[in-house]
């Protein structure tokens, strides 16, 4: 009895091992790719030190390698269009000591040390999403050091509510101008509100940055970070980001918009701001108008 007994323990031992050693493996993965780091809020790596040394030592070289890493995975993140962190850093004193200090700031969420062969892993996390995450640190400071996009001018819709519009002679459709074609609804006339938004950008070389925008066709700016309330800026950024139009709309949902509009990119500018057409953002103009769902950031961009 008692040697089953302690075979019954022994198997439950090692049981118990094996669905640590699982857990701990599945909190190692590493997330450099910029769609993932958009995706998940933040960057992880796992840092390696150099066999043959007691555990602190170990330890604290794995630590290196991984603040290492961090760091050049960071300032290969797009600002916006082609300007990375690394490009904002040696235009501003101001941001590289911020970049550098938010480095510090890097989370430890695993280490383990292998006595036989003395090195150790070290898996750390920076956050670019949340208080004291990278849109907390650096979005502030891009306007005051003169490295956001270029300037481009609102998008302001030709509104004519349908129900107080003046008759007017039909005009023959070769001779109205195709801008002033589309007249839209007013926001009172609608029957069903959108309440978030899908940019399909699955045909072309659109990339996640800080400082994602949408525009027209015309260059005229629809959605922008100056659009966000600051809290949910900082929480959301420019949206969120998959590649998967399923995943965009759960995404929504669990931030409240049970009804998203998607709308087609017509083009790409600068890599990061997604054009659209000047139909198409005729209707988010006016269903924003009723639901407020730019203010929210209730934006998310489905990439290849």
């Amino acid at each position: 009895m008692r040697e089953k007994r302690k075979c019954g323990i022994g198997l439950l031992a090692i049981s118990i091992l094996l669905i640590s050693t699982l857990v701990w493996a599945q909190g190692w993965q590493t997330i450099k790719d910029p769609v993932k780091i958009f995706q998940e809020g933040y960057i992880q790596v796992v840092g390696i030190s150099e066999e043959g040394q007691s555990r602190y030592r170990a330890i604290r070289a794995a630590e290196v390698v991984a603040q290492r890493e961090l760091l050049e995975i960071l300032q290969g993140l797009h600002l916006y269009g082609e300007t990375t962190v690394r490009d904002g850093m040696l235009a501003s004193d101001v941001i590289r000591t911020r970049v550098e200090g938010f480095l510090r700031g890097a989370v430890k969420c695993g280490e383990k040390y292998y006595p036989d062969r003395g090195y150790a892993e070290v898996c750390m996390r920076l956050y670019i999403r949340g208080r004291g995450g990278m849109y907390d640190i650096i979005l502030p400071l891009l306007k005051e050091e003169g490295l956001t996009p270029p300037s481009l001018p609102e998008y302001k819709p030709r509104l004519i509510p349908k129900e107080i519009s003046p008759k007017v002679p039909e005009v023959p459709e070769s001779k109205i101008e195709k801008e002033e074609k589309p007249e839209v609804a007013a926001p009172s006339e609608l029957k069903e509100v959108h309440d978030g938004l899908i940019v399909d950008v699955r045909e072309y070389a659109f990339k996640p940055a800080l400082v994602n925008r949408i525009i027209t066709d015309k260059n005229e700016v629809v959605f922008d970070p100056s659009k966000i309330v600051s809290n949910i800026l900082v929480e959301r950024g420019c949206g969120g980001f998959t590649t998967d139009l399923s995943k965009a709309k759960a995404l929504l949902t669990s931030w409240g918009a049970k009804n998203p509009m998607i709308v087609k990119a017509v083009g790409v500018y600068k890599s990061t701001d997604a054009k659209i057409s000047s139909d198409a953002a005729a209707a988010i103009y006016v269903h924003d108008q009723r639901a407020n769902f730019l203010a929210e950031a209730k934006v998310v961009f489905v990439l290849k």
